[in-house]
């Protein structure tokens, strides 16, 4: 009877411990979502694949969407609206539009409206890593005529070219600005190989991925903080990509100088990305002023660790900080020797981090708020020095 007693006590308490537990991760669950826009970047980053209620396949953050494609490389679906965009500490919403019924790529860009004054094209640093009003070209739009940004995330020089091919002629707009960012270079080695016209050649090595959710961790954010905890991490490569260092104490993730920067020319893919890109940006001057008359305005950007390198050559080493414009540099010769409109947004950049103001994102390898500003009046000051904003009768 006494032992009877005893294990109907021990079952209780052990339903009672159980209990708890469940409880207790349930409000941790619950906690985890309603919370997340506090959490730490990080992990938001390993949280963001797991499923916002159990029974919807729906994200706490949707995956970006990139589409791949043949010609310009990544395309966007069109018809985005307000969709979340959490990439490491850069966070907003995307809208996407068709420049006309049936183009097939989404555009972050309000409608165009004929005639076309300016299009712009370029990777995310034209799509912008920020909300849409903060965005450079959003402010220049609304001081300077009609335009309409083509510019598409994970695109580079060869496919943004392909991609002015197709929309160009039949809006005419009359000047294209059209911006550069180092890692074009390795875009567009990577769509030559994709479309068969280079060979396999040394690349910087890949980054490690984060992990996504599986089994429990699907469902349960705390499963798969868990999973994340005991599981080492998927190692692709020896190296260290990223460290943190604190300027103005302010943190800021750079490269490592494990190896050579992912943007240097000591890797063959980018040499071979630098000469197809003079030779892309002759072709593309040329088609723009024969097929509509258009002139073009090139903006050069450099990476966050060069805008900081006041601050980052002690740390990182000089040599190693001029390493990375190498081929920003051996651009501007070039359009320098054959007369192209150019900005070159570095000193601009480096003097907006001298005056404290942030210009990048502490994480995040993107221009912020800030950055966009300075972008923005520095492409305006050009515009209206050299007059090339189009006048129309």
């Amino acid at each position: 009877m006494r032992s009877t007693i005893t294990l109907t006590t021990t079952l209780r308490r052990l339903a009672l411990i159980g209990f708890g537990v469940l409880l207790a991760w349930l409000i941790a669950e619950i906690a985890l979502r309603l919370g997340f826009e506090l959490l730490p970047p990080r992990i938001q980053a390993e949280l963001q694949g797991v499923r916002r209620v159990p029974w919807s396949e729906e994200r706490i953050v949707p995956a970006f969407p990139f589409i791949l494609d043949r010609t310009v490389q990544v395309r966007l679906p069109v018809g985005l609206r307000n969709y979340p965009v959490r990439w490491s500490d850069a966070r907003f919403q995307v809208d996407t539009i068709s420049i006309w019924d049936g183009h097939g790529i989404g555009f972050r860009s309000a409608p165009p409206r004929y005639p076309l004054d300016v299009m712009t094209f370029g990777d995310s640093f034209t799509f912008c890593w920020t909300e849409y009003a903060d965005c450079w070209v959003t402010q220049l739009a609304e001081r300077y005529g009609n335009w309409f940004n083509a510019a598409v995330p994970g695109t580079g020089t060869a496919g943004q070219f392909a991609l002015m091919q197709q929309i160009v002629p039949p809006t005419k707009p009359r000047l294209v600005i059209w911006t550069w960012f180092p890692n074009d270079l390795k875009d567009v080695y990577d769509l030559d190989l994709l479309q068969g016209k280079t060979k396999l050649l040394e690349a910087p090595p890949p980054l490690n991925p984060d992990l996504e959710p599986v089994g429990l961790g699907q469902f349960s954010a705390v499963a798969h903080l868990i999973y994340v905890a005991l599981t080492p991490p998927i190692v692709l490569t020896p190296y260290r990509h990223y460290q943190t260092v604190f300027v103005n104490n302010r943190p800021l993730l750079v490269r490592t100088t494990e190896y050579p920067h992912a943007d240097s020319l000591a890797w063959p893919a980018n040499r071979y990305g630098l000469a197809r890109t003079l030779e892309i940006f002759d072709s593309a001057r040329r088609f723009l002023r024969e097929e509509v008359g258009a002139e073009l305005l090139i903006v050069l950007l450099p990476t966050k660790e060069e805008a900081y390198s006041a601050a980052l050559s002690e740390i990182l080493g000089a040599e190693y900080i001029e390493s990375i414009g190498e081929g920003r540099r051996a651009i501007i010769a070039h359009l320098a020797a054959k007369g192209y409109h150019y900005i070159d947004a570095l000193p601009a950049l480096r003097d907006a981090v001298a005056r404290g103001e942030s210009v990048f994102y502490s994480f995040d390898s993107h221009l912020d708020a800030s950055g966009n500003r300075v972008l923005a009046q520095l492409i305006a000051e050009y515009l209206d020095r050299e007059k090339l904003l189009p006048t129309r009768e």
